[in-house]
């Protein structure tokens, strides 16, 4: 699987940024691959899955199409930490 450089996730977490600043949704970023969000307190995920669901629709919202894994760490408010893995599609596989 490829590796996301510097520069690309920073990218990634701008886009993301600016689409999820509305919900009070702050990010940190972190090598290799890792973008925590840092959640408010009236966001709750009840589970993985739904964690799972809000990442890749945020990405995919944000135009942005993973080619490498992606490790998002959600923070909620009283500081529990969830961390989910996005597999992205190898390049050689993109048309």
């Amino acid at each position: 699987m490829d590796s996301i450089t510097p520069y690309e996730l920073a990218q990634v977490a701008e886009k993301l940024e600016k689409l999820l600043k509305n919900f009070n949704i702050t990010l940190k970023v972190g090598l290799p691959n890792v973008i925590a969000l840092s959640l408010p307190e009236d966001i709750i995920f009840r589970d993985e899955k739904a964690m799972q669901d809000f990442a890749s629709q945020s990405l995919n919202a944000a135009g942005i199409h993973l080619y490498a894994q992606l490790e998002m760490v959600f923070i909620s408010a009283n500081q529990n930490l969830t961390t989910i893995i996005l597999q992205g599609t190898p390049r050689d596989y993109i048309n």
